[in-house]
């Protein structure tokens, strides 16, 4: 008996139906297709990767620091703002016009890849024994203490990509802290010169009050300021008085490099050790605290006239168009 399976047999008059083999094993088309789409998505995949990986880092980069270069610029506005009210103060019949400074929190993303980059702004006023404090005395006969002065203005940009940034405003100066070091970018009004043989010094103090405020996230905020009063008193001495400035801070070597630097190039071709002296900055740590701080002095010697500058600011930071 034959069990073999029936199979049919075509002839070339035969008029029975005959059965074709699926296409789809024998189309190449089909194949091709679907290896050019994988192809595709891995090259786009590729693509990707090296953008995000290489192109957005450096992008980023570049919109952080060139957000930095903004505030800094915005900072030293804010502070030649003040110190122009200041120097302008000597009608006090006139009202000191208020200032208005937008501050950018934030550097700018890439959208779809990368967000924004925010940055937190914090003000502390002055107050009693609290730090930053800048002080001065001018010994004569008697020692006349005439200021302290504090208060600061901050903006903290913890930056992805770049290098992060504290942006700071202090006793009347605008400071860089980074990671591998600090500097005063500008600094206090001070100057000294010679006059006949004798020593001048002139001096200006500013002192930030107003609420404790912090704001942080994206965008700009307004820096408002507003001169309450300046005023100077001249103080005379001789060849043995001296000035002594003490800043509390927590950018000691920035104070210390600003005061040595700018004392060797005045006009009066003070000589360190023997003018004035500025010895390293002496550190309190608190442990477990975030409230170190450095106390930071500088002495000049044989001041025979001191012309020192008290001004009161107040500061205060709010919405744009608020």
């Amino acid at each position: 008996m034959d069990l073999s399976p029936p199979h049919c047999a075509y002839y070339a008059n035969s008029r029975q139906k005959r059965i074709k083999k699926s296409p789809r094993w024998e189309d190449d088309e089909g194949v091709a297709a679907t290896v050019g789409t994988i192809m595709t998505i891995l090259v786009f995949l590729t693509f990707m990767g090296v953008f995000t990986s290489q192109i957005v880092p450096a992008w980023m980069s570049d919109n952080e620091s060139a957000h930095m270069t903004e505030v800094i610029q915005q900072m030293v506005s804010l502070k030649s703002d003040i110190d122009g009210l200041i120097a302008d103060f000597a009608n006090e019949l006139m009202a000191p016009t208020p200032i208005m400074v937008p501050v950018m929190l934030s550097a700018t993303g890439i959208p779809v890849f990368a967000a924004p980059t925010s940055g937190i702004l914090s003000f502390l006023p002055e107050a009693i024994d609290a730090r930053p404090s800048l002080n001065t005395s001018y010994t004569v006969d008697l020692t006349f203490d005439d200021g302290h002065t504090g208060g600061t203005l901050r903006l903290y940009c913890p930056n992805r990509y770049y290098v992060e940034q504290h942006v700071v405003y202090e006793s009347g100066a605008v400071i860089i802290n980074q990671s591998d070091g600090e500097f005063i970018l500008s600094g206090i009004p001070l100057v000294v010169k010679e006059y006949s043989g004798v020593l001048v010094m002139q001096m200006t103090q500013v002192s930030l009050v107003g609420l404790n405020k912090t704001v942080g996230g994206t965008g700009a905020k307004a820096v408002n300021a507003n001169l309450l009063y300046a005023s100077t008193i001249e103080y005379y001495g001789d060849a043995s008085t001296e000035v002594s400035i003490e800043v509390s801070t927590k950018h000691g070597h920035a104070w210390a490099n600003y005061f040595r630097k700018t004392l060797n190039s005045t006009g009066a071709d003070l000589t360190y050790g023997v003018d004035f002296v500025v010895p390293e900055p002496i550190f309190y740590d608190n442990p477990g605290r975030t409230n170190d701080y450095y106390i930071v002095t500088a002495t000049i010697y044989g001041v025979g006239v001191f012309d020192h500058t008290k001004a009161s600011v107040q500061l205060s930071i709010g919405e744009l168009g608020v």
